[in-house]
Formats: structure tokens, sequence, C-alpha cells
């Protein structure tokens, strides 16, 4: 199985700026060569903006392949690094919900409408053909991860299972849609599908496309309440992973899900990505009141950096034959770290932060393959 490295434009500029600055000579190849970027992260405004379309970057942008070697000062992305891309169409609705509407039947139409108006789905084709993009994820309309809203709390289910028929159909109009925009070509196109559509749900999408997929990226695994194992068992009964050319989980949901996917088929074509080992490493403020956390390698559990935890998660360390750091590195960036919790923030403690990313996801990524 594979891991795919999360980049993100998001929010987070000192740990990303610090991401840019060590990638080239910190960040390991094994990371590197695979990587997952957000068409939307990079193309749409954040959900409190009066316009979706970062309007200067959507006009002067559409290789974004040069555009992640230009922002981490690394060429080797332009031939060497395999890219899939998602399309960021939660940051959509997201918008729509903050600025507009959160009826869930109108949020469709008005997806709609911003797709058709701002040509959305035309420049995410452009992107894929000028960037040679490996692989891309096909458009859906999907929860948000997070709505804020005016009484503070985080909306993350606007869609029932009342709505789903929509979904699916819609999903299936834009795969369509993107699969004419490249020339009736599904080389590039990873079609997305809701890991947890039923299996009817499943085969009614299958019967609304132009084309049989060769490659599946399957979302809405991290949803509460459900039996997560048993799900991925079901998929894998329904659609067999070793039919398809290539099949990645969007987030899969962390480490124990990824074990999940790995135990029931661990082969070349499969892959998951995920966001917590970058979360996880820039936890830490400079008040002190919360810790960056370190992954181990062998029980793959989260540490929390402080004075008194450091020479414990040293020795934890130490035992792993293969880290991407040293134990003296891991020492120096762990000083840093502690530094940065103290009020004493700068660049090298940003760039620590970053070097502890890179650690947690290899993490990630050994527990994938």
């Amino acid at each position: 199985m594979n891991y795919y490295y999360i980049y993100s434009a998001g929010g987070g500029a000192g740990d990303w700026n610090g991401v840019k600055r060590i990638w080239k000579n910190k960040m390991p190849i094994v990371l590197k060569n695979k990587v997952l970027l957000k068409f939307g992260d990079l193309f749409f405004n954040h959900a409190s903006s009066k316009k979706l379309i970062k309007a200067l970057i959507w006009k002067n942008t559409v290789d974004m392949r040069l555009w992640l070697s230009d922002k981490v000062s690394d060429d080797s992305v332009l031939s060497e690094t395999k890219i899939l891309l998602d399309s960021g169409t939660s940051k959509i609705v997201n918008y729509i919900t903050k600025n507009i509407t959160s009826d869930p039947v109108r949020i469709v139409d008005e997806f709609n409408n911003l797709v058709d108006n701002e040509k959305i789905l035309e420049k995410y084709a452009k992107t894929i053909i000028a960037s040679k993009i490996d692989t891309a994820v096909s458009f859906d309309i999907p929860n948000p991860f997070k709505i804020r809203t005016h009484s503070d709390r985080n909306e993350t289910n606007i869609f029932s299972g009342t709505h789903q028929d929509i979904l699916i159909e819609h999903a299936a109009i834009y795969a369509n849609k993107l699969f004419a925009l490249l020339n009736n070509d599904q080389t590039h196109i990873a079609t997305t599908i809701n890991g947890l559509w039923s299996p009817q749900q499943i085969e009614k999408f299958f019967k609304l496309l132009n084309y049989i997929p060769k490659k599946i990226a399957v979302g809405g695994l991290t949803r509460e309440g459900k039996d997560i194992e048993q799900t991925i068992k079901s998929l894998n009964d329904l659609m067999p992973f070793r039919s398809f050319e290539f099949i990645h989980f969007l987030g899969c949901g962390g480490i124990k899900n990824s074990k999940f996917i790995k135990n029931i088929y661990n082969a070349d074509n499969i892959s998951v990505d995920n966001s917590t080992p970058m979360n996880r490493s820039i936890d830490g403020n400079t008040l002190g009141t919360t810790q960056s956390g370190y992954f181990d390698y062998f029980e793959k559990k989260l540490h929390r950096i402080k004075p008194d935890t450091i020479n414990q998660i040293l020795n934890l360390h130490r035992q792993y034959p293969t880290p991407i750091y040293s134990v003296s590195e891991m020492e120096t960036i762990f000083n840093k770290i502690l530094l940065h919790q103290s009020g004493h923030s700068s660049k090298e403690t940003y760039d620590a932060r970053a070097q502890l990313s890179f650690h947690n996801h290899d993490v990630f990524r050994v527990n994938a393959i």
C-alpha cells in the first residue's frame, strides 16, 4: 500500500512557511515522491470571504506542479513526484453555507450555479492537463468537514440520508462532465465515491457513469458512528480493490483505519493519505498550554513533547533502526519545539515543527506500506 503526503496551501502560514524552507534539504524522498495537492486550497478563499474565487491566483496559475516546485524551491517535483489532485469541493459547500444558505436542497443548486458561472470544472480540467497530474478525483458535493455557525457549533452533517439520491446523481453528472472535458479519457480520473454509500447506492452511481472507472477515490470514512472495518470489507466485497488500477482512500481517518485497509488488501494499486501527522506536530502554542506531538514507530502512539517527556521519547526513537532523523537530530528538533512552547518562536522553531511533521508522516507511511 502507498502513502500520499498532503501539501496544503491552507491555514497555519508560519508552519507551512517552515515546510517550504526545509522541503528540499530535510524532506525524505519517500515522502516527496507521492504528494496530494488540493485544488480548493489554492484557488478558493476561506468561507468568510465575500468571493469564492481567489481572482489573482485563478488568473495567473494553471500549472500546480510548477506552483509547488516554486513554493518549495525543489525542481525534482517537476519530474519525480506523483501528484494526486483533490478537488476541494467541501470548500465550496463551506462558502455557500457561510454566505448564502444552509438549506441542503438550496446548497446543491447554489453549488451548481457557482461551478457553472465560474467555470470551475473547466479550470480543473485545464489544471489537470497543464500540471501533468497523475490522478485527479472527480467532483462531488460532500458534507463539509467543519462549518462555523453563529451559535459556535460545528456543523458537519448538512446532508442526511434523505439527500443521498440527489448527491449521487450530481457526483455522476460531474464525473461524466470531467470525462468529457478530458476528451473522453479517464486516464487521470479517480472517480469519487462516498465510502458510506450502501451497495445499492454505489451500484446506482456506477450505472449513471458514461465510462467504467479504472481508478477510484473513496471519501467519507472519517464520519462517526460507523464500523469502519466492516465498511471497508463490504466495499472490497462489492468492488474488489484488485480490479482497479488505482484506489485511494481520501483522509482515511488515521492509523487505525489505514491498518484495516492494509489488512484487507495490501497492494501497490491502493493508497491512503492523512492530515493528522501535520496537525499533531503543530499543536503546541507559544503559551505552553498545548504541546506538539510525536508519533512513535512501534505502537504508533502520540507522545506530547514536554521537558519531562523528551528522554522517554528519545529512547523510543533510538530503538527504531531506520528513522528519517537520527537521535541527535530529533533531540535538536525537540529542544527547538520547547523553545517555541515557552514563548520564543522563530523561523528555527517553525522549521523544527516542520521536521517533526515529516517524522510523523513517515510513521504513518511506514504503517501503510
